[in-house]
């Protein structure tokens, strides 16, 4: 009998059966999904009391499903289509599975299913409206076919019944457990989407490459999508990204929306114009930033809920952020995420849209940084590289200089593998760099990433190696958002305006573990000196802007907290050939750390800092302070003048305990005169530990000499 086995089919059952709801009983039907339809009218196996009828039956394409498994999806699916339609009071949900629908749908289930499996895109081979199939017992392996497919269904229905958290990380995380950020963040959407009324939320969600931030923007797609589920609305969501490469890198998990009822639209690489999008059904668009710009293409949308955008430090591009703004007031946008490993950025023209955006400070609706990110063995440990050139001739010389340097690092380093470096002055630079390192470094396979030059792609096809070395020059392509396999080193020829958050992007392209618990990823800084400036000054602040931007600068840092961030972020630091030790370098992150705290704040504020920095280099006294001027970060001399408005005591000044010690100098005279230390020089042999060794630096402002406090009782007035 044609389509009896061996065909994906859907169909429509029917008979005298009611079942027991909270309305009372009601007569339902059996909308289900098949590969062996004859089998169903096997009256042991069809839940029907009296004769079972097939209303309809839909045979589809054979070659649309790769797995049983994929029809059976289509159960759940439809279910979801039912609810988009506003007849989801239609499906029985108490204890009916996915399957079972109540008869009095005022639209036919067979119009219903057809109009479904138009918009899934699934061919469809023949309908049947007549039952050719009789009812029959089954054999033995009929019966095994049966139950094999009910069960493989039973753990589609289990699986359904679990809670949408559980289902979403089974789905992007398949035999994997959500790390705790990523089970964090979905209890924060959850709630934000738990609210009846309409929302007005715009946060950013800030984790390192590598973390897991494609899981993030899923997070909140789904969330969004589940409320307006359960709204009774539509859901239409628009995932933005700067260039289409990351959409290359991520089309995988985005199509796995679709099992949550989601349909897929993709506007990328020029298509978004030719796209035509249903106004009732669940979608989720993802399109390029350029792209958005075309009226053309953006008037191809539906009224966007919810806007998702990648690397959101670029949403701030005049024209894209001016007709952004309007269209999410035409839309009535309820939701605006962004995700960023570096939102802060140098341009404060920058920081002050992203603030009209997400607020001041900037909403963040979950943040990890990468020393919490490495500490957990999300990410490899960074490490940055520091090569500090002398004044150089020429921009020729420069660049070769650049070379010569990356070149040695990676030998360094002795691993194999692959690295991108950058040169983002124009392409004619990276092309002079491509073909100096050719023609002077024998042994390296070199790439270059430019139009007029694109061997990119042979490097990214290019084997990973534990000795082939294998060097790509690159302008803009590949800095953000690409997973390239076996990337070890990056690095960037580096002007005076490049700021830390642009090279904590390039370092993250290799900061992805992948199998090796080992890595490290290199991240290599080069920049020459110019004019005004020395090879010193230009490493400071490199070091300084790195140190800023990676560590807590809202209190001066300790030398432990120094040590770390040295110890966590920083490799080889060489000004001119000469490398610094590593002590060297922590003493110059700590003096530049002060330095920079130090122009910050107010002159109490610059008290408090120096005061600090005094205790943790246990400066007990003035000769003491004076003595150590040269390795002060911040020495000050006569501090007792700068800070006069806030001045104590050197005692105070320089942060020695004194809580042992007489308060007042008339209680220490008085002190004195009980243990009868009347001369100076009995007072610094036998002072007791709770008498200060230099009373002029406790009791500053009311001590005058020894002479006039001690040396004669009839003078002492008390």
């Amino acid at each position: 009998m044609q389509y009896a086995k061996g065909y994906p089919c859907e169909y429509g059952l029917s008979g005298q059966l009611a079942i027991k709801t909270p309305h009372g009983y009601q007569d339902v039907m059996k909308n289900g999904s098949s590969w062996y339809i004859s089998n169903r009218k096997s009256g042991a196996v069809t839940y029907f009391p009296s004769k079972p009828i097939f209303d309809y039956v839909i045979v589809l394409d054979r070659e649309y499903f790769s797995t049983k498994n994929d029809l059976y999806i289509l159960d759940a699916q439809f279910v979801d289509f039912m609810k988009q339609k506003g007849l989801g009071e239609y499906y029985v949900s108490e204890g009916g599975g996915t399957e079972w629908f109540y008869r009095s749908c005022p639209v036919p289930y067979l119009e219903l299913r057809v109009e479904f499996l138009k918009q899934k895109g699934i061919p469809i081979v023949d309908i049947l409206t007549h039952d050719p199939f009789p009812i029959h017992d089954l054999s033995p392996p009929e019966r095994a076919e049966l139950d094999d497919e009910d069960t493989i269904c039973t753990k589609r229905r289990i699986q359904s019944e679990r809670s949408l958290k559980d289902r979403f990380f089974q789905t992007f995380l398949p035999h994997k457990q959500p790390r705790r950020i990523q089970s964090e963040l979905w209890d924060v959407m959850e709630t934000i989407c738990q609210s009846e009324g309409a929302l007005d939320v715009k946060g950013i969600v800030q984790w390192p490459v590598g973390t897991g931030k494609t899981i993030a923007m899923m997070i909140s797609i789904v969330s969004m999508a589940e409320r307006c589920k359960r709204l009774g609305q539509v859901y239409h969501g628009l995932l933005v990204s700067p260039k289409n490469d990351i959409f290359k890198t991520i089309k995988k998990e985005i199509n796995k929306l679709s099992q949550f009822g989601i349909s897929v639209y993709d506007g990328s690489e020029g298509k978004l114009s030719s796209l035509s999008i249903p106004i009732n059904q669940h979608s989720l668009t993802f399109a390029c930033h350029q792209a958005l710009l075309n009226e053309k293409g953006l008037n191809t949308l539906p009224d966007i809920g919810h806007i998702s955008y990648d690397e959101v430090h670029r949403i701030t591009g005049e024209e894209f952020f001016t007709l952004l703004k309007r269209k999410m007031t035409e839309w009535r946008t309820e939701l605006l995420t962004g995700t960023s490993a570096t939102p802060k950025t140098c341009s404060k023209k920058q920081h002050d849209k992203l603030a009209e955006l997400f607020g001041d400070p900037l909403r963040i609706l979950h943040h990890c940084d990468i020393q919490e990110a490495v500490e957990e063995g999300w990410i490899a440990k960074p490490r940055f590289v520091i090569r500090i050139l002398p004044k150089l001739k020429n921009r020729a010389t420069i660049l070769e200089s650049f070379v010569d340097s990356v070149v040695d690092v990676v030998r360094q380093k002795g691993k194999g593998g692959k690295s991108i470096f950058y040169i983002e002055t124009s392409t004619q630079e990276v092309y002079h760099a491509y073909s100096y390192a050719k023609k002077t470094h024998p042994g390296i396979n070199f790439y270059a990433a430019i139009d007029g030059e694109r061997t990119d792609e042979a490097f990214l096809r290019s084997a990973i190696s534990k000795t082939d070395h294998h060097i790509l020059f690159s302008c803009q392509r590949y800095r953000e958002g690409s997973d390239i396999d076996g990337l070890e080193l990056t690095g960037r020829l580096v002007g005076n305006t490049t700021a830390a958050h642009t090279l904590i992007q390039i370092l993250g392209r290799a900061l992805r573990m992948k199998d090796d618990p080992t890595k490290e990823g290199w991240c290599v800084i080069v920049r020459p000196c110019e004019e005004g400036t020395t090879e010193e000054d230009v490493m400071d602040s490199i070091i300084l802007d790195i140190a800023d931007f990676m560590g807590n600068t809202d209190k001066s840092p300790t030398r432990k907290n120094i040590e770390e961030l040295v110890n966590t972020y920083f490799g080889e630091v060489s000004i001119s050939g000469n490398r610094c030790s590593l002590q060297e370098t922590i003493e110059r992150v700590q003096a530049a750390y002060l330095r920079n705290q130090y122009a910050k704040r107010t002159p109490k504020e610059q008290y408090g800092l120096i005061r600090a920095h005094n205790i943790e280099m246990g400066i007990q006294s003035r000769i003491d302070y004076e003595e150590r001027a040269a390795e002060h970060p911040k020495y000050i001399e006569h501090p007792e003048e700068y800070f006069k408005d806030y001045w104590v005591s050197w005692y105070h000044f320089l942060g020695v305990d004194t809580s042992l010690f007489p308060p007042t100098k008339q209680e220490w005279v008085r002190r004195c005169r009980e243990l009868e230390l009347l001369r100076w020089d009995d007072y610094r042999e036998k002072r007791p530990v709770d008498m200060p060794s230099n009373p002029r630096e406790m009791y500053d402002r009311d001590f005058t000499n020894w002479d006039n406090e001690i040396g004669v009782e009839d003078d002492y007035v008390w």
